[in-house]
């Protein structure tokens, strides 16, 4: 009778060992076709340089103390309005005068007088106080309006004369610091005085 070989059957590989190596091989794959290109790595971002260094000597003062960026320093030579005494000093002398002569019995009862008398009186107050900051200019001209009231009250004959005085103190700048500006206040003055003088006679009187 023969003799039956029995050969033991081999066992199949696991499933699972099979797709870990699948996994295994398309990860490789996926690695070698899919990995970035040396080539097209962006290059390191360039460090920004800061500003220049200023040199030393640049920061320090000049010659004469100041910085390069000090701002030059105002001129405090000019005068401020009403500051020299000249024309002060005239305008404040002839105060009492027409201050007066709008007070003399036959024209303080007008009413245009009385107005004008007033606001002279007001425009010289700071200026009889000794405010160093108030303007010439309100009281050059509301003389010279008193003085053309006055006339048109009782002295039609001096209309052309009043009426330039007028004219006269409207071009004053009210300053007294230039030798021009102290020339035009000093003739106006005068021009104020010799009017005051006609006008401190009767009208009947003045030709």
């Amino acid at each position: 009778m023969a003799e039956l070989r029995i050969q033991p059957k081999k066992s199949a590989p696991s499933p699972w060992l099979l797709v870990a190596l699948t996994l295994l091989v398309l990860a490789g794959a996926a690695y070698f076709f899919l990995r970035p290109d040396p080539a097209d790595e962006p290059a390191p971002p360039k460090t920004e340089l800061g500003p220049a260094p200023v040199p030393a000597d640049s920061l320090a003062p000049d010659s004469t103390g100041a910085s390069p960026t000090s701002p030059m320093p105002a001129d405090t030579t000019a005068a401020a309005p009403g500051t020299t005494s000249g024309a002060r000093a005239g305008l404040l002398q002839l105060s009492p005068q027409l201050t007066q002569l709008a007070d003399r019995p036959d024209l303080r009862d007008d009413a245009t007088i009385r107005e004008q008398r007033d606001n002279f009186t007001s425009a010289t107050a700071r200026l009889a106080d000794g405010d160093p900051q108030a303007s010439l200019r309100p009281g050059l001209v509301a003389a010279a309006n008193l003085l053309l009231a006055v006339q048109q009250k009782g002295y039609p004959n001096l209309e052309a004369e009043a009426s330039a005085l007028q004219r006269q103190a409207s071009q004053l700048s009210g300053h007294d610091a230039t030798p021009a500006e102290q020339t035009q206040n000093r003739d106006y003055l005068a021009q104020v005085h010799s009017m005051l003088n006609t006008l401190s006679y009767p009208a009947r009187d003045v030709l």
